[in-house]
């Protein structure tokens, strides 16, 4: 892709700063823009800002691309001049094409060159459509595949979250039973040691009484 063209597509895909900045390829103007908006165009569907940009750039590919002579380009600049004077399109045509047949234009120059910008344009087209392809596989297809690495991430740690909910439910009532038993052999064994105590004592205490009733009986 050429400088220019990289340049010009600049405004639509961002290739240049400076042009995405300023809203011209290049950062410098044309003293006469192509107009896109007439009655045999179609421009209803873009705003102003985008139809200037637009305009912007085929005045430009058409001026770097000027074929030497007069031809489709002077006889559309000069159609555009003497608009404003002669608005009728006919007057204006005969008018204009007297004026270039002088330096040599002749009507199949005229058609043939005219086809020739039509291919400029054609052109063009193609090479928007790679640079915007192009431009879509390095900002947006990266990106795309980043979410779907970030989707798989999540369900893989939501799975781990549902496996730990589980293991978690699963430990808590474990310690609930746990603390039952222990609650449960605490009172037995607490329950045993006063049981314990108190049948201890009475050993004692009916040994002290053997031991009294021997001394005094024998």
């Amino acid at each position: 892709m050429t400088n220019f063209l990289r340049k010009a597509l600049g405004i639509f895909v961002e290739f240049d700063p400076d042009a995405s900045q300023t809203g011209k390829p290049g950062g410098d103007s044309l003293a006469q823009k192509f107009p896109l908006s007439g009655p045999k165009t179609v421009t209803a569907n873009i705003t102003a800002e985008e139809l200037d940009k637009f305009e912007l750039h085929f005045s430009r590919l058409f001026e770097s691309s000027n074929l030497p002579g007069p031809d489709y380009f002077e006889f559309w600049k000069m159609m555009e001049t003497l608009e404003a004077h002669v608005p009728n399109e006919k007057a204006r045509i005969g008018a204009v094409f007297a004026t270039l047949s002088i330096q040599g234009l002749t009507k199949d120059k005229l058609l043939e060159t005219a086809t020739l910008y039509k291919g400029m344009v054609e052109k063009d087209r193609d090479e928007f459509d790679k640079a915007a392809d192009d431009k879509a596989k390095q900002e947006i297809q990266g990106r795309v595949q980043q979410i779907t690495d970030l989707e798989k991430k999540i369900a893989e740690h939501s799975q781990q979250i549902q496996q730990l909910t589980l293991e978690i439910t699963s430990a808590q009532n474990s310690m609930k039973e746990l603390k039952g038993q222990v609650s449960e052999q605490e009172q037995k064994i607490a329950s045993s040691r006063k049981g314990y105590d108190v049948a201890c004592q009475a050993m004692i205490t009916k040994i002290q009484s053997d031991i009294q009733t021997i001394q005094t009986t024998l």
